[in-house]
């Protein structure tokens, strides 16, 4: 098989370098065009179609391909467990709140490996509990939803308790009670008003700073502030001019540190005596006063009149006119010391009975 390789690429050369001498003959070449040329491309050809038919007879031959044998069927999966946790409460970074941790425990045994002794669910649940904590603990409880994300990633890798024995954990929530939800919303929104505040105050405090060391520093500062702020109105000049007496006055005013005057101390006043009845042309005021109420009281009945004395003689009384009240009893109106005197059947305190 080689050797007839060998002829074929010998052959083949051979007619190569005949044709390019044709060719140049035919077409009248240059001889030293048409020599080399065939003397190249002859042996070139050879060589190449050699090497090629050489190697394709080397190649080995495949075998025969069989089909191949199907795989023995692969055992049953084992099948995991499940058990769910809910509204379980776990720490945070704050020591007074509290994490509302659900999820769904899911745990699976090999059963080419000998079982454990021990309740597998329950070991499953205290491992997926454990690593919760370590991480909720790095979290405020403001920080649920990124707590519940991290919780997720990683209580989702299947961890193995024993040889043969794995559990995981998915459906990872993390809420928090509606109270402290509440409160946390409370504090927020409270800090957010301090924050708040605190800046209003240093604005105005520099807008007082501004004001009191800058602009009303003296009368000066204050009217080239003032003009400073007129320069776009064409009378700006005139405008200045008539406030400076203003300017100067509020200047003046901004730096005043005067301190208040003292409180004068109370006088107590000793009550002045009452007012002595006095008489017009010899009637007595409080005759006067009767005989008003009489005509007042003329078409009532006698206990309408009688409680009107007595209310007015009481309020001379009160008021220090006790001559005056005295003088205004009705005819027939007795004072309370005459009213008990008369039910104890005397005339005078102190008086003996008189004997029936």
């Amino acid at each position: 098989m080689n050797i007839s390789a060998v002829h074929i690429a010998t052959g083949v050369g051979a007619v190569v370098s005949a044709l390019v001498v044709v060719l140049g003959l035919i077409f009248d070449w240059e001889t030293w065009v048409w020599l080399p040329l065939a003397a190249v491309l002859g042996p070139t050809t050879m060589i190449v179609l050699r090497s090629m038919l050489l190697d394709r007879d080397t190649a080995p031959t495949l075998p025969a391909q069989h089909s191949p044998t199907p795989a023995p069927p692969a055992p049953p999966q084992p099948v995991a467990k499940r058990a769910t946790i809910s509204q379980l409460p776990l720490p945070t970074r704050e020591k007074d709140y509290r994490f509302l941790f659900s999820a769904t425990v899911s745990w699976l045994h090999d059963p080419q490996v000998p079982a454990m002794g021990a309740d597998l669910g329950a070991l499953a649940k205290q491992n997926v509990i454990a690593r919760a904590i370590e991480r909720t603990r790095q979290y405020g409880p403001d920080e649920y939803a990124l707590a519940t994300v991290e919780l997720n990633a990683v209580l989702s890798e299947r961890i193995t308790l024993a040889n043969g024995h794995y559990v995981w954990a998915s459906e990872v929530t993390l809420t928090l009670s509606d109270a402290d939800a509440k409160r946390l919303e409370r504090i927020s929104e409270l800090r957010k008003q301090q924050a708040l505040w605190e800046h209003e105050r240093a604005h105005e405090i520099g807008v007082r700073d501004y004001l009191g060391n800058e602009v009303l520093r003296d009368p000066g500062s204050a009217v080239t502030w003032w003009f400073a702020r007129n320069l776009d109105k064409p009378d700006a000049i005139t405008i200045t001019v008539r406030e400076i007496d203003n300017l100067r006055r509020l200047t003046r005013a901004a730096h005043e540190t005067g301190e208040p005057a003292p409180a004068t101390p109370l006088t107590l006043l000793s009550p002045e005596p009452p007012t002595p009845v006095e008489f017009n042309g010899g009637v007595d005021p409080a005759r006067r006063l009767a005989t008003a109420v009489d005509q007042l009281c003329k078409n009532t009945e006698p206990e309408v009149r009688t409680t009107l004395y007595r209310r007015l003689a009481d309020l001379l009384r009160v008021h220090g006119f006790a001559e005056a009240a005295e003088a205004l009893r009705s005819p027939g109106d007795t004072t309370e010391s005459e009213e008990a005197s008369t039910e104890h059947g005397t005339d005078e305190p102190g008086s003996a009975p008189v004997p029936s």
